[in-house]
């Protein structure tokens, strides 16, 4: 992270180095992070407030900030990552209520990180609490008359949250996209994102020894059965794709993605570059050919596929719509957890939400239940 005069921020850099390298997060989640205290460290230095200290009516004020003031990718014009934007304002909500919370609570755990670096006095840390799931208030006086313990004044950041069902896109648009792709290597790209749920991290990372396409890989010394792919976190990936989650986790395939799979080898093993590469997506066409392909390339794609079938497409909806659909056919958050390699059943919830056919659908087949009582 970097000032307006391409100054690195000490402290906002250790920070991140220490969510890699400390605490075990993937490049990705450091990446949004970084993007998040950016948007804080410019409105300190706009608004004068002490960055390592700031009181919760500051940071209430920040949250207004983040609310009103659209991100300069959302902003019309050619000039908009130009744009600095400091007196840009907005009457409609500039971001959703959880994206201000997430913005919020890594503001937070910086001001935390700084006074564990005894950057910063530890008692004004300790008096920030996030709690995504309510509102600002005012401070509160704890009811100490029942135990008879002194009466304790606690300032709290606090935000209402409205659960919304994360960004999909339907099978009609993913068939659009798939048919917008210029070669196999691509068409499989975005299969595969759609019907495995992978993170893209984690489908570039992939080595051609994770995948057991054949019915029995009890040869390979692996009992799981049927086609699959495993997904395991790799410190020495050379495109750096990390995968998410320490844990390893295995996703059955489908017969159709072993199809493509069968035709893009083809194209990829054409390659003499890429017959030497034990990683399975590679460049093809940009050099250096042979080499791992880039999370940034699989973003880069989506973008020119999103410029072709004329709506917004990103790689992480198809896994969110993946995430839904299998939702949606086995109502079970516990096999949504499993598949997508989520470390809380609590994080597959918000897949399960209703859909207006189903409510109809559960209030006729209560209706004809009843009888027709009147």
């Amino acid at each position: 992270m970097v000032d307006d005069h391409y100054v690195e921020h000490r402290r906002a850099g250790e920070y991140l180095r220490v969510l890699v390298d400390g605490e075990g997060r993937s490049p990705g989640t450091a990446r949004t992070y970084a993007g998040r205290l950016a948007l804080y460290l410019t409105w300190t230095a706009g608004a004068g407030v002490e960055e390592l200290s700031p009181t919760v009516e500051q940071l209430a004020g920040f949250a207004r900030w983040l609310e009103r003031t659209p991100s300069r990718k959302h902003r019309p014009g050619g000039n908009r990552r130009r744009d600095p934007g400091a007196n840009v304002s907005t009457l409609a909500p500039a971001r959703s209520p959880a994206t201000v919370d997430g913005i919020l609570i890594t503001a937070v755990e910086f001001v935390r990180f700084a006074a564990s670096r005894g950057w910063s006095d530890a008692a004004t840390a300790g008096a920030l609490s996030v709690r995504a799931e309510l509102r600002f208030l005012p401070a509160r006086w704890d009811r100490g008359e029942r135990t008879g313990r002194p009466v304790v004044q606690r300032r709290r950041v606090r935000r209402w949250r409205v659960e919304q069902a994360p960004a999909t896109l339907t099978r009609e648009q993913v068939g659009a996209l798939v048919d917008a792709c210029a070669n196999v290597r691509d068409r499989f790209v975005v299969e595969a994102l759609y019907a495995t749920g992978l993170r893209v991290a984690e489908l570039c990372g992939l080595r051609l020894a994770d995948l057991h396409l054949v019915p029995s890989a009890v040869h390979l010394g692996c009992k799981v059965a049927g086609p699959h792919l495993h997904v395991l976190r790799r410190e020495d990936n050379e495109n750096r794709a990390l995968a998410k989650s320490a844990y390893p986790r295995v996703v059955p395939l489908t017969k159709d993605l072993v199809w493509l799979h069968d035709a893009y080898r083809a194209e990829r093993d054409a390659l003499a570059e890429a017959v030497g590469s034990d990683y399975l997506l590679v460049n093809l066409w940009r050099a250096p050919r042979g080499r791992a392909l880039s999370v940034g390339s699989v973003e880069e794609l989506f973008v020119r596929l999103s410029a072709k079938v004329g709506f917004r497409a990103r790689p992480h909806m198809l896994r969110h719509s993946f995430a839904s659909e299998v939702a949606l056919a086995t109502k079970d958050p516990a096999l949504v957890k499993e598949l997508l390699g989520h470390a809380s059943v609590s994080s597959s919830d918000v897949y399960m939400h209703c859909r207006w056919a189903d409510m109809r659908a559960a209030v006729d087949a209560h209706g004809r239940g009843a009888g027709g009582v009147r």
